[in-house]
């Protein structure tokens, strides 16, 4: 799409290099600067003062060395995002504050990162072949284009388009390091590679967020700091080689199988590409019309729920910050409404992290757009209905436009998508924008995350999503373990998805059928029901449970009584109706919490299970959620 319609024969057309490419004000603007509300300034000063005597540890060998040692990844991540973040939050207040308080430390920062032997760290070097997997000592000659070079280039590039000028004034030589570590480092192997498995070029090769997210700071260098033009046309075209390779295997239905917190890489990343190539070439470069590119964004607000929930399954967490200016624009360039109310309706930008990657480019560009982006005054669309039907995704809220009442959403698809958990029928509902019945997502990654081990971890696994277990046996992960026949349907006040989950399951689990159907019924008394149908082959009786994930307290009713109750903020409860002729309901807690399930949920979940009380070749389930609306 991209290549095609702007290409190598047409790139010159669009002047990439003929003018200045500013998107958004250099330090020395200072009537720029000025415009930004004093709380904010404010606000970035006062974190910028707290790194005034920052020392830039060092990155230790021995943290490097962590990953082959002890699997750990987060002893090196912290000190390699917290150096990363300081010098991003030090650039920003210096261009607030514009009379070099800050010139020390930045220039400190710059050096310390350019020192580094290396930006990959070390659980990405298996994505190469030519790195020796077992060597845990980095090398300064093995260079890769991965996630943390690029967006470590990425900080660089841009506080070098920021400062760049007062760089000068100091040195020639800081602009002239900056310059070297970042083709060294990352475009000059750009353009020598072919095979980086993200680039999408291989064939077979499964791309994911990857892709737009290390072009993105790619593109940025060659529009930045490349004099030669044919260098930089030869760049600018292989990453449209590139972010059509994205496109094209992107769901048609817009739908990010990574779910939304991923959704901030993958289509944040590639609208920031889109942006980009259209600011730089004074609009000439426009594709924002484009169904898939409009589907792609329109993916957001069909998966909001309110707040910072989102419909999340997957390693996806269950809140997420796709950041109210990246949405907003996106929206306003797509011609989306919807994309704008919803990038309109989120608060004002907060302190950053030190904890994690600082997009300089979206920092800055965000400042710039939000006095406009909330003087829009807009809530949430809150849509009513969603389905996305090549990912095979429902969502339905019990009314359009409001967070009260009931909330489903639902999915089929397989257990071979991005991010993958064995989840093929689970299922979230939610109650006046709380969490009643929840997918958990993932833990802070580390090296048996992404190995032959993955699903030995027990959030990744089928019996900790809201599905049953069947003989013992679990969904199992790989492409081939998915839903048949999927069929949506929204007639009237009822929504709802059916499909056959049996597939999901390997052969050992028996099972001949299992159709299980989600619905929201809004009409009489609103509910939410799980229907299944099911059928052991051979009619050979199975012992099975189903379990439901909560971050409410269950308490189990009386004896008999089929009911659990859920209070789910204070005040309010849910009620949850169960077939207590054929099931017993017992409640686990779950107290293996780490960082990343403590951000999302708490310190505990709970696992209700509802356990057949005896062995069963066929049968009809049903459970229900509805709101004591007393």
């Amino acid at each position: 799409m991209l290549n095609e319609r702007y290409g190598s024969s047409r790139l010159e057309e669009l002047g990439f290099g003929e003018g200045p490419y500013a998107p958004f004000p250099k330090a020395e603007d200072r009537e720029g600067w000025g415009s930004i509300s004093a709380e904010k300034r404010e606000s970035w000063l006062r974190q910028a003062d707290r790194y005034a005597e920052y020392g830039w540890p060092a990155l230790k060998v021995s943290d490097y060395r962590a990953y082959w040692t002890s699997g750990d990844l987060s002893r090196l991540s912290l000190a390699y995002f917290e150096r990363r973040s300081v010098l991003g939050i030090l650039v920003v207040a210096e261009c607030m504050e514009g009379e070099s308080k800050y010139m020390d430390q930045i220039l400190n920062g710059i050096f310390a990162i350019c020192e580094e032997t290396t930006w990959v760290p070390p659980g990405h070097r298996s994505h190469w072949k030519e790195f020796d997997k077992q060597e845990s000592i980095p090398s300064s000659t093995e260079y890769g284009v991965e996630l943390s070079s690029v967006e470590t280039a990425r900080l660089l590039l841009w506080t070098r388009y920021l400062l760049g000028s007062k760089f000068d004034a100091i040195s020639p030589r800081i602009n002239e390091r900056i310059v070297r570590e970042t083709k060294e480092r990352v475009l000059t192997p750009y353009l020598e590679h072919d095979d980086y498995w993200w680039q999408g070029f291989t064939p077979g090769e499964r791309i994911n967020n990857w892709n737009p997210w290390c072009n993105g700071p790619v593109l940025a260098g060659f529009l930045l700091i490349e004099e030669d033009p044919e260098v930089r046309s030869a760049g600018i075209a292989k990453v449209l080689r590139s972010l059509d390779a994205f496109i094209a295997t992107y769901p048609a239905d817009g739908c990010c199988d990574e779910g939304p917190s991923y959704w901030i890489a993958a289509a944040g990343g590639l609208y920031e590409c889109l942006e980009m190539l259209s600011l730089a070439s004074q609009g000439r470069f426009d594709i924002f019309g484009e169904q898939i590119i409009k589907d792609i964004g329109a993916y957001m607000p069909k998966v909001h729920i309110h707040g910072d929930y989102y419909v999340a399954f997957a390693d996806c967490d269950a809140k997420a910050n796709p950041g109210g200016g990246g949405v907003y624009r996106y929206g306003v360039s797509a011609g989306d409404e919807s994309l704008v109310r919803l990038g309109a309706s989120m608060p004002p930008s907060g302190d950053p992290s030190t904890r994690i990657w600082f997009n300089l480019y979206a920092y800055t560009r965000d400042l710039f757009v939000e006095k406009e982006r909330l003087a829009q005054e807009w809530k949430a669309p809150y849509m009513r209905d969603a389905w996305f039907g090549v990912t095979q995704v429902m969502t339905a809220r019990e009314q359009e436009g409001t967070e009260q009442g009931l909330y489903v959403a639902a999915k089929g698809g397989n257990n071979g998508e991005a991010h993958n958990h064995n989840d093929v029928g689970s299922f979230l509902v939610f109650a006046d924008g709380y969490p009643l019945l929840v997918d958990l997502g993932t833990e802070e990654y580390k090296a048996q995350t992404f190995s032959a081990r993955r699903y030995e971890l027990w959030y990744l696994q089928s019996q900790y999503h809201n599905l049953p277990t069947v003989r013992g046996v679990l969904q199992h992960e790989g492409g081939r373990y998915k839903a048949r026949n999927a069929e949506y349907s929204q007639q009237g006040g009822r929504s709802e998805l059916r499909m056959d989950i049996a597939d999901a399951y390997p052969e050992e689990a028996g099972i001949a059928a299992w159709e299980r159907t989600v619905r929201l019924d809004r009409d009489g008394v609103p509910s939410v029901t799980i229907g299944d149908v099911f059928t052991m082959k051979d009619g050979a009786p199975a012992e099975m449970f189903h379990s439901l994930i909560t971050p409410c307290e269950p308490i189990i009713g009386g004896e008999g009584s089929g009911e659990i109750l859920l209070t789910y903020a204070p005040g309010k409860q849910a009620v949850i109706r169960y077939d207590a002729e054929h099931l017993r309901a017992r409640i686990e807690q779950i107290d293996d919490m780490e960082s990343r399930l403590r951000r999302n949920w708490g310190d505990r979940m709970y696992r209700i299970v509802l356990e057949e009380r005896q062995p069963v070749a066929a049968g009809e389930r049903t459970i229900a959620v509805s709101l004591d609306r007393g």
